[in-house]
């Protein structure tokens, strides 16, 4: 079956930029760009953020549980160690953002790309993830446990020591994808593409003795 293709964020081509804290209002945010920023926000409150661009912002021990994110871009952001568990994500997309150890556990993402990111033990358990792309990116010692991935694809990613255990891979292609080992359950991997030698990891992986 020939998968769906992404959407794209859809932003108007010319934004307001204003600093986070004056775009904020009541928990909403729109129609802006923030750049050049630190941020150091924490809140409770589930966030609306619609048709936003990020560039070059750093945000300091995020915490946004449940919040919304429609048509929003992250350019070189920094979003390490953020909370972001119970989020939804639509029409988003991470460029070359730093997201180590970010906390996307039980969230909703659809038509998304993490590209060029630096994404090490980021967390994805008993996530959604909805076409969805992983380009170009690292996700040493990333958890994907127990999570759906729907008409998504991982394309020329570091992917060492990564956890899909009790993930079902059936439609995904590592074959471009680079590890040396990752957590897999044995039954969840029929439908999966990969390399020769990749092959010959699992089949190791799975007790087999391979002969040359």
């Amino acid at each position: 079956m020939k998968k769906s293709k992404r959407l794209t964020p859809l932003i108007p081509k010319e934004l307001e930029t204003r600093t986070f804290s004056t775009a904020l209002d009541d928990n909403y945010i729109s129609n802006c760009r923030v750049s050049q920023e630190t941020i150091d926000f924490a809140t409770e409150e589930a966030l609306h953020i619609d048709k936003v661009v990020f560039e070059n912002v750093n945000f300091l021990e995020t915490s946004w549980p449940r919040s919304e994110f429609v048509d929003v871009v992250f350019l070189n952001c920094d979003l390490s160690n953020a909370d972001l568990s119970r989020a939804v994500f639509h029409r988003t997309e991470f460029r070359n953002s730093k997201l180590l150890g970010v906390n996307f556990a039980e969230a909703g993402i659809r038509h998304t790309l993490f590209e060029e990111c630096l994404m090490n033990y980021a967390t994805f358990g008993f996530t959604l993830c909805n076409t969805v792309s992983f380009v170009s990116s690292s996700l040493r010692f990333a958890d994907f446990y127990q999570m759906e991935l729907k008409n998504s694809e991982f394309q020329m990613c570091e992917l060492n020591d990564v956890n899909f255990t009790e993930t079902s891979l059936k439609g995904i292609d590592l074959s471009t994808n680079s590890f040396e080992s990752i957590q897999v359950s044995i039954e969840k991997l029929q439908g999966c593409k990969v390399s020769p030698n990749q092959a010959i990891a699992f089949a190791r992986q799975m007790g087999m003795i391979i002969e040359n």
